[in-house]
């Protein structure tokens, strides 16, 4: 999630087919969007707002719970067993 300060910024998009909306350039290098980057969107009055939703951490911290995803799987099972009473 974006937490720091971003100037105000005014421009234009068009509504594409399949509802797609393209971000203009200064806003997506404004937020540091890349492509695969998620977004949390709401409508708020008649405003519809976007906020920038952190990226998945697969892959960021190979080998931190195991080194093949059967590994990792079986980890996270493991943590799971522990929640139930």
């Amino acid at each position: 999630m974006v937490t720091a300060t971003v100037p105000p910024i005014v421009a234009r998009a068009r509504l594409r087919n399949k509802n797609q909306l393209t971000l203009p350039d200064a806003v997506a290098r404004a937020i540091g969007a890349q492509p695969g980057d998620r977004f949390r969107v709401w409508i708020e009055h008649d405003t519809i707002q976007l906020q920038k939703i952190g990226a998945s951490a697969y892959g960021k911290f190979p080998g931190l719970w195991g080194s093949t995803s059967e590994e990792v799987a079986a980890h996270l099972d493991a943590l799971r067993d522990e929640w139930d009473p």
